[in-house]
């Protein structure tokens, strides 16, 4: 597939998804692990990592990254953020540069929210959410630079007393050039049950986005255009000491609570270990990921 055929095929893409954008109602989508982003490495660049290869996370942002992969990698995350929201996240993936698959099991969970059906001065209760998504990637290089790959999803939500199970589908493309990678994904494409009385709206997002490579630094740019919320822009920069020390830093926009963000990586041998810390405004404090993996 020549390049020209490439981009003409993600214009329509992102027209598609921004004449879907403007026909959905105002509700909220639900299955917060969906919307929250997996990695501390990602996190730490700003979420922008559509194009961003190499890790086994790529079964989150783009499934098309686990084709491009060299061997196997095994990764476990643990988010701990708000008000005692916490997220924890388990990965494998193997790509061999011309075909990848991955698995992933992602957890979402926050408890202690307070029950209430109208304005009151104490709660009836209290109420915990737990969001569960179970992933499989496959991926497939067609001629010499473009991947294309998909992720299917089993999901289960539980709101209080009330559950719902559903799936989801992501599908996304890698263009590799030598120095420039170019990526775009259309993610949380499904349906659920009805949770109480009305099925859950998938938190579907169009991305586009390249990162660029020159010696010891990356720099990569996302465009993030969700069904609901607010578009924005994502930006995320790493620089490598002597490929042991990984320093990186992000900033993202169209967020109420989240812009610039920050966290550094270790490597020794096939070991690795990453942290990403993400303020927060309004006073609520800020994010801390950790991430470990092993190649």
């Amino acid at each position: 597939m020549r390049l020209n055929q490439v981009i003409f095929c993600l214009v329509f893409l992102w027209g598609l998804v921004t004449i879907v954008e403007g026909a959905v109602s105002s509700r909220q989508a639900g299955f917060v692990s969906l919307r929250e982003g997996i990695g501390a490495r990602a996190a730490a660049m700003g979420e922008a990592y559509t194009a961003v290869v190499g890790d086994q996370t790529a079964a989150f942002w783009n499934p098309a990254g686990v084709a491009p992969m060299q061997g196997k990698d095994f990764l476990l995350v643990h988010n701990r953020s708000i008000q005692g929201i916490q997220q924890a996240y388990g990965g494998w993936a193997y790509g061999n540069g011309k075909r990848g698959i991955g698995l992933s099991l992602a957890v979402f969970s926050v408890g202690g929210l307070e029950t209430r059906t109208g304005p009151s001065a104490e709660p009836l209760g209290t109420f915990s959410l737990y969001d569960l998504n179970a992933g499989f990637s496959y991926a497939q290089r067609f001629g010499e630079r473009l991947y294309m790959g998909s992720n299917l999803r089993a999901l289960h939500e539980n709101i209080g007393p009330e559950s719902a199970w559903g799936f989801a589908v992501d599908v996304g493309a890698i263009y590799r050039l030598e120095k420039v990678t170019f990526g775009a994904a259309y993610r949380n494409v499904g349906r659920t049950e009805r949770l109480d009385r009305e099925r859950i709206r998938l938190p579907r997002t169009f991305r586009v986005g390249a990162a660029y490579r020159r010696g010891a630094a990356m720099g990569s740019v996302d465009f993030r255009v969700p069904e609901q919320g607010a578009q924005g822009i994502h930006l995320g920069l790493e620089y490598a000491v002597k490929e042991v020390l990984f320093l990186r830093g992000g900033y993202r926009s169209g967020h109420e609570t989240r812009d610039f963000s920050f966290g550094f990586g270790l490597v020794k041998r096939n070991w690795r270990m990453s942290y990403a810390f993400v303020p927060s405004d309004l006073g609520w404090g800020g994010s801390h990921r950790m991430a470990v993996g092993i190649r």
